[in-house]
């Protein structure tokens, strides 16, 4: 099987370019801080509704 990944890549080369692995960790970390940001905030508490009695 690689060597068929290699005769077919030598006859038509990846038009695309390889991302260089910093680029796409920066690109990881982006995404990262935008879901950080929607996120809500940790350190706010949550308030919980009053239990009715008697109901």
């Amino acid at each position: 099987m690689d060597s068929l990944h290699d005769v077919l890549r030598s006859i038509r080369p990846e038009t695309k370019a390889a991302k260089d692995h910093l680029t796409v960790f920066r690109e990881f970390l982006a995404h990262l801080d935008a879901l950080q940001r929607q996120a809500p905030h940790a350190h706010a508490p949550m308030r919980r509704k009053a239990a009715r009695r008697g109901k």
